[in-house]
């Protein structure tokens, strides 16, 4: 929708920068909504909903429900204010918005809250807190959608290509029944993928439909609501997915626009092409080592340092590594002779870090 895309850059919500978001961040930005508090997390922190429109098709999205997952709460909060401003396209709709489900994790930038726990495998006991929340919110707004946000790692290709948005119409059943909730969640990926198809070309995937009762969308499809799951993904060097926020965001306003107009497209989902884990972060080619020229695969680790996030380079293999793809590749034979021969693993990454400045840092 190009609407969305010339009024994205200008929005409020761009002042929210970086990988590293906690609540204190988005407090302000909140507040120029409908909130209700709806919840605590463990150590006793606010989780929030967020209600915009009042319109007869009511949708439910969450996000952060793994603290160090921003990028869909950046793009989302972009949505709450494009519809703040644009009340015809709002107007079928009420949303219920929890922005950040986990702010105990979004502090210490971790998947899991204050007790370890992994959020969206905790469908079945209901064991935190935060989980109550949610599930609660689902039982009185009684949505007719739920969308699902989520970051992806940047291990994830589609054809070849990195992976920059996937999507998921979750099972409901051991079986993997396409219920009619699941079809019409099927249905809104079609149209989201459609348009994505136009600017995104060979960039989007789907996930892998294994049935899991403890996560939270495959309950919720379960349950009869259908139900998505996003995923934000990256391309190339774009470490703060500045990019992807954008093109989820995108998506976000086209899933809307599709519910709206009951657009669906309901065959073309099954060809949207699974993701793989068919990528690293760096290749470099042609490393000396022992009398020959090897590949070398790094991982970037991210860790939480004085409130920014640093991505270390870490081994991921080293070898033949032909089939691999990264988002970005060099080859050492641009530069001046050198040996790793004297070096264990950790050595040699910590050479090449310091010969080709790979540590990232985000803004």
């Amino acid at each position: 929708m190009n609407s969305f895309l010339q009024e994205q850059p200008l929005l409020k919500s761009q002042v929210l920068k970086g990988r590293y978001l906690t609540y204190s961040k988005i407090e302000t930005l909140l507040s120029d909504f409908d909130l209700t508090q709806v919840g605590t997390s463990v150590k006793g922190l606010p989780i929030k909903a967020l209600t915009i429109g009042n319109g007869p098709i009511k949708i439910l999205m969450w996000s952060q429900m793994h603290g160090n997952e921003t990028t869909s709460t950046k793009g989302i909060m972009d949505v709450m204010y494009f519809l703040k401003y644009n009340a015809a396209f709002l107007a079928p709709f009420t949303i219920q918005l929890l922005p950040m489900l986990n702010p105990d994790g979004a502090a210490s930038y971790t998947r899991v809250n204050a007790n370890g726990v992994d959020l969206n495998r905790d469908a079945v006991q209901h064991s935190q807190p935060e989980t109550h929340a949610l599930f609660e919110v689902y039982d009185v707004f009684q949505p007719d959608y739920c969308f699902n946000l989520h970051d992806q790692r940047t291990l994830f290709g589609v054809n070849g290509e990195p992976c920059m948005l996937s999507y998921l119409s979750p099972a409901a059943d051991a079986d993997k029944s396409i219920t009619e909730a699941r079809k019409q969640a099927m249905s809104i990926i079609g149209y989201m993928n459609e348009s994505l198809q136009q600017h995104l070309s060979n960039h989007v995937g789907r996930y892998d439909d294994t049935y899991n009762p403890n996560c939270v969308g495959d309950c919720f499809q379960a349950k009869g609501t259908p139900t998505i799951l996003f995923e934000c993904g990256q391309s190339g060097q774009d470490y703060d997915r500045e990019s992807t926020r954008k093109w989820f965001s995108f998506s976000v306003v086209e899933a809307l626009k599709c519910i709206a107009n009951n657009s669906f497209k309901p065959a073309i989902y099954n060809s949207i092409p699974e993701v793989k884990k068919s990528y690293v972060d760096v290749l470099i080619h042609h490393v000396p080592y022992h009398n020959t020229h090897t590949s070398v695969a790094i991982q970037y680790e991210e860790k939480l340092i004085s409130n920014r996030i640093v991505f270390e380079p870490t081994l991921h293999s080293k070898g033949d590594l032909a089939m691999l793809n990264a988002h970005k590749i060099i080859d050492l034979n641009t530069f001046k002779a050198v040996s790793f021969d004297d070096l264990d693993d950790s050595a040699i990454i910590k050479k090449l870090s310091e010969m080709l400045d790979l540590t990232y840092y985000s803004h």
